[in-house]
């Protein structure tokens, strides 16, 4: 029997470690951290200062969110850890969150500066900006956006490849009007990212676009809402996107129209 003056009780382990009593216990119960020696006749549990080390890998895996019973493969009947293999699973999965965490940064960073454009603007004012050159991979739609069904609408985004395997999802997605003297043109589109390429490609061209945003969609309003721009125009490309407020309410979200 270990002498227990020799050991550390649970409350002394949860002090030293910051592991809390009821998360000991826990670990316990799951079979990843038994303790040196239990009281037959009280039942308190002591630790060995060692386990410190298997305490701190416990909380290695939570921090990484490595499921505790992955750390049990690891640790063999008599406590013996595989330390050599278990880091270099632990390795594999810290990278596997850091990129998790700068996809989340990324994340971040792109709404931020969708926010911070949309309280440049009052809603529903007509305002200029430069937007450099963009490609979209675009697919027709037959009807007017107004009177399409926003099911099937979203089927087609979901259905182009790069959009299924884009991991970031910082690309911009909308509708696109081209008018020409013979005739409109209306597009499903989604940005294209950088590499890609698409037989169904269409070029927006960088420069000077006037904008507005407004609530919910009014792409097929385009010729009415810039009236005065596009009086004397018989051709012109639009699109509508998607812009994220500070305040966002989902059944009427903010779009920016833009044309140039």
């Amino acid at each position: 029997m270990k002498n227990p003056n020799r050991l550390l009780t649970i409350g002394e382990i949860s002090k030293y470690t910051g592991a809390g009593i009821k998360a000991l216990r826990y670990y316990e119960k799951i079979n990843v951290l038994k303790p040196a020696f239990v009281d037959p006749e009280t039942g308190y549990r002591y630790y060995s200062f060692d386990q410190t080390y298997l305490i701190e890998l416990i909380r290695f895996c939570i921090e990484l969110d490595i499921p505790l019973k992955e750390l049990r493969q690891y640790i063999d009947a008599d406590e013996t850890i595989d330390f050599k293999s278990f880091l270099k699973h632990g390795k594999s999965q810290a990278h596997k969150k850091m990129r998790a965490l700068s996809k989340g940064l990324r994340f971040i960073g792109f709404f931020e500066e969708m926010m911070e454009l949309q309280e440049m603007h009052c809603v529903g004012t007509i305002y200029t900006r430069e937007i450099p050159e963009r490609r979209y991979c675009a697919i027709p739609n037959k009807v007017p956006f107004d009177d399409a069904d926003p099911y099937e609408v979203t089927k087609l985004l979901l259905e182009m490849p790069f959009v299924k395997e884009n991991e970031d999802n910082l690309l911009e997605y909308g509708y696109i009007i081209e008018q020409h003297p013979g005739g409109i043109h209306r597009y499903v589109a989604a940005e294209l990212p950088d590499d890609r390429d698409a037989e169904d490609c269409i070029v927006m061209p960088g420069g000077q676009y006037h904008c507005i945003q407004l609530k919910g969609s009014k792409i097929e309003h385009v010729r009415q809402i810039f009236a005065d721009y596009l009086k004397d125009k018989t051709s012109y490309i639009a699109i509508e996107t998607d812009l994220i407020a500070g305040s966002f309410n989902i059944h009427e979200p903010l779009t920016e129209l833009r044309v140039i």
